[in-house]
């Protein structure tokens, strides 16, 4: 897999993670499947941070909505957040630029027509604050 579909896949499980309400990948059967498949060190240290540090992603999330609650956020665009926030902040082998830009590939791929500006948006702030 090229580490273009090892993101977008680590995307597609923290959607996952997020409708099943367990953060914790190695407890969700299906997803820990999911996880051997990609059999990745790029998508399990991802998927590492984000059970370790998805109250403080998400905080920094709602810190970068203007007007908006992360319940009004959709799943998608939160799960694309997510994993970009989690290589911006906690994986120093992914420069910003490269998280960000994937970020809005996934959300031109998976989002509505705004989502790319909207996905684009939030990051560039939380760029500018770390």
């Amino acid at each position: 897999m090229t580490r273009e579909e090892i993101r977008e896949k680590t995307m597609q499980l923290i959607f996952q993670m997020d409708v099943a309400e367990e953060f914790d990948y190695e407890k969700l059967t299906p997803i820990e499947e999911d996880v051997k498949a990609v059999g990745k060190k790029q998508a399990l240290a991802t998927l590492e941070i984000i059970r370790d540090h998805i109250a403080d992603i998400d905080e920094i999330i709602k810190a970068n909505l203007d007007n908006w609650s992360l319940d009004r956020v959709a799943k998608t665009d939160l799960a694309i957040l997510r994993n970009a926030i989690a290589e911006m902040k906690y994986n120093e082998t992914i420069p910003n630029g490269v998280a960000i830009n994937e970020a809005v590939n996934l959300a031109k791929k998976y989002g509505d027509d705004k989502s790319f500006a909207f996905v684009n948006s939030v990051l560039s702030k939380i760029e500018k604050s770390l």
